[in-house]
């Protein structure tokens, strides 16, 4: 072996930490990591108790999130995991450990499909860690949408359809033929389905040729569950003092009070509408605030 040689088999492997030319949200460069021995893996079914955690490099574990997989266990959404073999039948887990935990908790389950690497170093293993996270996303409600609609999900379902009688969409970016703030949507649809119907109309009115924002869904929503009983803001009196206030108007209202209270509340959002509709006015909207908690 000549000189060169050796130096080079004398220098300890370093995992290659490629950086992209462009920027992540918020101005921060993404890295890319790839680790040194960088070879296709091999699909095994790999018994659950010859799986293994390194503590060293893995993230935190959710004890919901591993109960929830368990009540709930779906081969498709385990697909496989991502393992590195340590020799003498022990197998470290690169990702996947929450599926692994929630295997344990099934007793029918005997073994996992793995897609397993030989790595040499438990560097390149935390590499292999980074570069199986860094890059994922978690879909965001409005791109599960399409495929909770196909899923039959009834939330989406009324989603959906109240946005189309208004001529929107559920989708983003945030914009005036769309409804991005879908995680609110549900929310609200779920907790009072029948409140949500009944003033969609009168919102979708106000929000004509502006983004309907999370705000103005919360605060109406949540005011028209407090109404007092038999009145409603799909009436005609308050749908038409609502249009006749205007949306700049009563979203401003809704951020002062979120201002002063510190947080986005229902209740905060829902007195921000209420003290938009009562300016100047001579017989107000009368909530008995003291009443409702926070």
């Amino acid at each position: 072996m000549d000189g060169l040689a050796a130096q080079q088999s004398a220098t300890p492997r370093k995992p290659t930490v490629l950086t992209t030319a462009g920027l992540r949200r918020g101005g921060r460069w993404q890295q890319v990591f790839v680790p040194v021995k960088n070879e296709p893996g091999e699909l095994l079914q790999i018994d659950k108790r010859n799986l293994h955690i390194d503590p060293a490099y893995q993230r935190r574990l959710w004890p919901d999130r591993v109960a929830r997989m368990a009540a709930n266990w779906s081969w498709v959404s385990c697909g496989a995991l991502i393992v590195s073999h340590r020799g003498d039948h022990q197998y470290f887990i690169i990702d996947g450990q929450h599926r692994w935990e929630a295997a344990r908790l099934v007793p029918s389950i005997k073994d996992l499909p793995c897609l397993c690497f030989e790595l040499d170093e438990v560097r390149d293993e935390a590499v292999g860690f980074l570069a199986a996270n860094t890059e994922r996303k978690h879909p965001s409600l409005a791109e599960q949408f399409k495929a909770l609609i196909i899923a039959d999900d009834p939330v989406a379902k009324a989603a959906h359809d109240l946005a189309q009688s208004c001529g929107r969409r559920i989708s983003a970016p945030s914009s005036a033929e769309t409804i991005s703030c879908v995680s609110e949507f549900f929310r609200l649809l779920q907790q009072s389905r029948e409140a949500t119907e009944r003033v969609f109309p009168v919102i979708a009115k106000l929000c004509e040729g502006e983004p309907m924002q999370g705000r103005i869904l919360r605060g109406i929503v949540s005011l028209e569950r407090r109404m007092p009983q038999r009145h409603s803001l799909s009436d005609r009196r308050w749908a038409e003092r609502l249009e006749h206030v205007g949306y700049n108007a009563i979203l401003a209202t809704i951020k002062n009070a979120i201002n002063l209270e510190g947080g986005g509340s229902e209740r905060a959002c829902a007195e921000g509408v209420e003290r938009a509709i009562n300016k100047g006015l001579r017989n107000p909207l009368a909530i008995d605030w003291s009443k409702i908690p926070k």
